[in-house]
This record gives structure tokens, C-alpha cells and sequence, in this order.
């Protein structure tokens, strides 16, 4: 109980020494996606050559192509601070169960090329963190991650792959998983440590695969990363490439300086500021022609500021939706007068009593009005309008029965004089059945109906007439409409039945 105790105190001790930390994205060493490249298919800050390809999504250092390298190497110097933090998420997938050949993470002190170390140039100086697929030197132990300092003069054994160079590593197969992989390189107070992710979950855990004390890396690095392909070939992706600077103290905001300096150049301000002053107001007492005045600088007298034009704009539209609700209450006002005075007018009417009306040339009397009222005109006048309408059609259908009439009596004329004499023609004869006595029964009748359809006529020619002059009827009995349909009817289908009956007849006549 005592012990944990103990170890509890120097736990929280050392905690409590141990400075706090500040880690800072730094933009201008990173990239990610979506939106790792602009439009032509670079990425800020970073320069992309060889077979490397940058898209919206990821950056593909080597496709999957036989003797395929490319690089990305970053523009400007990792000056921020000496400790840093790198979070990338690469992928290497191919069809086959072996991969080649693999890609690099560079730190160096200058820019790389084009070269032979995974695509990146050899004699480096700086560190290289080698993610090698294919197994060159038979010990069966690749995929491997390994870790590699330089100070530019060793040359990278590729027949060992890097075995008696390499500082540490880690055997982790990187190489075709469901998810991208996450590596996380740090390098703090000369100690560089790497997690990696296996990238077969879509938590990210990351498990240690390196961590080496004692490194001394350049100052004002370049960040770099490269791929390679051989005579097998597999699709390099970086997905996401994160820098982080870290710091152990809290970086001092620019342009800070010592209070005690601060205060110093203060009172300096303040006395040139009084003698300033002081200066002006013997100028201006010297010579009152050419001093200035006082408020000539400012800039409130002459310009609007942008909460006084704000303040301006919204009395403006009100003022505006004043005026508008003013016209419409005027008007709002007439509509109801108006409205007023038709009711009086038409209480007045209706009541019986007299309308005056202005007369349109001036000096008239008013016009007196009985109990007609404005609607029963309006009945009236309708009903006039329909019977102008029946009569025209009733007159139209009497013309119509007098030319049928005279029609068929002109063909029974001619029927009548082209009758034969005798059938002496041909070889049989015709007898004639009837006589002139059926003809002219038939010419009495029709002559009757004629004249009393020319009366009927001259009748209701008389009655439209008086109608359109506004007289009535005279002092004879009026015809009904409906009387006279019955006699028209009665007229036609006693016509109807004689044509039937005569050409009963002619067809009697040829046997």
C-alpha cells in the first residue's frame, strides 16, 4: 500500500515538471484530401515530378506499372520548430501476392531527385523511413518498415535491403488492406518514434514499430516522399500528409517586446505628443490666418460614417412606407364616400322618392323618377330584348313556310300543264288518275294558306314595327306566340300530309 502511494507522489511529480506541450498544424508542409490538388494537377507548396500523380483525393507517387518512380517534395524549409510531428495515410494495393518495390518518407537538408532509393536519389542527409515490399535479400521478412540515417556518404544497399544500415525496424505486411494505413511519426528532444495503424480496422489504433533516442536530424529540413516500382509492380497512394510543429514553451505572439521597454517608449510617445500640442498652439496664435481648425481632421465632418448612413437609409425607407400608407388612407377615404353616396341613391330609389341629377350641359331640371326602381328597368328592358329576339325568329320561320308554300305550288303548276294527252307513244299507255278537278282543289287550298300566311305576315311585320317605335299593341287582339305556333304546326302537317298523299298518287299512276 505504501509503494503504490510512493509511485502514485513521483508519477504526479514528474508529471507536474514534465512541460506542457503545443502542437500546431503547419499548412504550408501538408496536404490532404478532398481538395489535395488544384485544377492543373499541382499541389501548394509541394513539387510533383516523375510518374507521380496528383488528383482531388490522393496522390499517387507510382502507379502499378513495371519501372515506375516518382517524387513529391515540399518547397519550403521546416523552420517552424525543431520538433515536429508527421500523420499520413498511405495505400499500396496490387493484384499479385508480392509486391515491389515500395516508398520512402525523406527529411533531409535539401530537395531530392529522381534516384535509385525507392525512386528517390541515394546520399542523402537526413532521415529515410523505407516502407520496402519485396524481399530482395531471401530472409522472408517483407513487407518491412525500416528507419535510416544518413549524413551523405553511404550508399543504400538494396541486396540487403538496408539490413546492417537500418537503425531499427518493424516487420508489418502494408500491402492490400480494407482500410487506408496510418503511420505517425514524432520527433521530440532528439527521440524519433513511429506508430503505425495495420489499417484492418476503421479506428485507428496505432501499435510502436520504432523508436530511436539520440537522432540528430538537419535544422530547416524539407519534407520529401517517393515510390518505386521494379519488375513487379503495386499503386503507391499517400491519402493524407499532416505536419505538426511542436513546441515546449508557448510561441511569443510577433511584435511582442519587455514591459519595462513597452513603458518606456510610451512616456517617449506621450512627451512628443504634449510638445506636439504645445507647438500647434503657438502656431495658431502666431498666425490665426493660416491655422487650422481644430476638427479640419475629422473625417466624421465630411465623410458618412457607416452606421450614420445605416441610421440614413432606414429613415429614408421609412419615411417612404409613410407617404405610401398616407395615399392609400386617401384613398381607402374616397372608396368609402363613394361607396356612401350609392347607397343614398339606391335607398332613395327604392324608397320612391326623387333623384335629382346634374344635367350634363348645366342650367336642367332635375329628372322626377316614380316607383321604378334600377332593377325592375333592367327586367324590363331584358324582357323587351327577348321578344325582339322571339319575334325575328318567328318572322324568319314564317318566311321559310311562305317559300316552301310558293315552291310547291309552282311545281304542282308545272305538274299540271306538262300532263300528257294520250300515251300513244311507245307501247302501252299511261292512265291518268285524278283529273283537273284534284288539281285544282289542291291549287284553292294552297291559294288559302298563302293569304293567310301573307296576313300572319303583315301582322307581325306591323307589331316589330311598333315595338322598335315603342307603341303597343293595337286595339285588335294580340296573337300569341303560342297560338300561333299551334297554327303554323296545324298548317305544316296538313302540308306534309297532302305531299304524301300526291305522291302516293304518282306512283299509282306506272304500274
Amino acid at each position: 500500500m505504501h509503494v503504490a502511494l510512493v509511485l502514485a507522489m513521483m508519477a504526479t511529480l514528474s508529471s507536474a515538471q514534465t512541460p506542457q506541450l503545443h502542437r500546431k498544424f503547419e499548412y504550408k508542409h501538408s496536404f490532404r484530401a478532398p481538395n489535395l490538388a488544384q485544377r492543373d494537377g499541382t499541389i501548394p507548396f509541394w513539387m510533383v515530378s516523375g510518374d507521380a500523380i496528383a488528383s482531388m483525393e490522393q496522390l499517387r507517387l507510382a502507379p502499378s506499372m513495371r519501372s515506375r518512380r516518382g517524387i513529391a517534395w515540399n518547397k519550403r524549409v521546416m523552420s517552424e520548430s525543431e520538433s515536429f510531428e508527421v500523420e499520413m495515410s498511405i495505400k499500396v494495393t496490387g493484384q499479385g501476392r508480392i509486391g515491389a518495390d515500395g516508398l520512402a518518407v525523406w527529411y533531409t537538408a535539401q530537395q531530392g531527385t529522381l534516384g535509385p532509393v525507392f525512386g528517390s536519389n541515394d546520399y542523402w542527409t537526413g532521415l529515410g523511413l523505407m516502407f520496402d515490399s519485396f524481399d530482395n535479400d531471401g530472409q522472408k521478412n517483407n513487407p518491412f518498415v525500416s528507419l535510416m540515417i544518413n549524413d551523405g556518404t553511404r550508399s543504400y544497399d538494396h541486396h540487403t535491403d538496408g539490413s546492417q544500415q537500418m537503425l531499427s525496424g518493424c516487420q508489418k505486411d502494408f500491402r492490400n488492406k480494407p482500410f487506408p494505413m496510418k503511420v505517425k511519426i514524432e520527433y521530440l528532444k532528439n527521440v524519433l518514434t513511429v506508430l503505425i495503424h495495420d489499417g484492418m480496422t476503421q479506428n485507428t489504433r496505432y501499435e510502436m514499430c520504432i523508436r530511436v533516442e539520440n537522432v540528430i536530424l538537419p535544422k530547416n529540413g524539407y519534407f520529401g516522399l517517393s515510390a518505386a516500382t521494379g519488375g513487379l509492380a503495386d499503386d503507391h497512394d499517400i491519402l493524407e500528409f499532416s505536419v505538426y510543429s511542436l513546441n515546449t514553451e508557448m510561441p511569443k505572439p510577433p511584435g511582442t517586446m519587455p514591459q519595462a521597454e513597452q513603458q518606456k517608449y510610451d512616456a517617449e510617445f506621450e512627451k512628443q505628443m504634449q510638445d506636439y500640442e504645445k507647438e500647434r498652439q503657438r502656431f495658431k496664435e502666431q498666425h490665426p490666418d493660416k491655422a487650422k481648425d481644430d476638427d479640419v481632421d475629422d473625417f466624421a465632418k465630411y465623410f458618412e460614417d457607416a452606421t450614420a448612413r445605416e441610421l440614413r437609409l432606414i429613415y429614408e425607407s421609412q419615411n417612404a412606407i409613410h407617404l405610401v400608407m398616407q395615399q392609400m388612407e386617401q384613398k381607402l377615404q374616397a372608396i368609402v364616400q363613394q361607396q356612401n353616396q350609392h347607397t343614398q341613391l339606391i335607398n332613395t330609389v327604392r324608397s320612391g322618392g326623387a333623384v335629382q341629377q346634374q344635367p350634363a350641359t348645366g342650367g336642367g331640371a332635375p329628372v322626377a323618377g316614380g316607383g321604378f326602381g334600377q332593377e325592375e328597368k333592367n327586367e324590363a328592358l331584358q324582357a323587351l330584348r327577348e321578344l325582339t329576339s322571339g319575334l325575328r325568329d318567328m318572322r324568319t320561320y314564317v318566311n321559310e313556310i311562305y317559300t316552301r308554300t310558293f315552291n310547291m305550288e309552282q311545281k304542282i303548276n308545272q305538274g299540271a300543264g306538262a300532263q300528257p294527252q294520250a300515251a300513244g307513244q311507245g307501247q302501252g299507255t299511261v292512265q291518268q288518275v285524278g283529273g283537273a278537278t284534284d288539281f285544282a282543289t289542291i291549287k284553292n287550298y294552297l291559294e288559302s294558306v298563302q293569304a293567310d300566311v301573307r296576313h300572319i305576315r303583315a301582322n307581325q311585320n306591323n307589331m316589330g314595327q311598333g315595338n322598335a317605335q315603342g307603341g303597343a299593341c293595337p286595339d285588335v287582339a294580340c296573337l300569341t306566340s303560342t297560338f300561333f305556333l299551334i297554327i303554323v304546326g296545324a298548317q305544316s302537317a296538313l302540308i306534309v300530309v297532302l305531299l304524301m298523299f300526291r305522291r302516293g298518287q304518282e306512283k299509282a299512276k306506272f304500274y
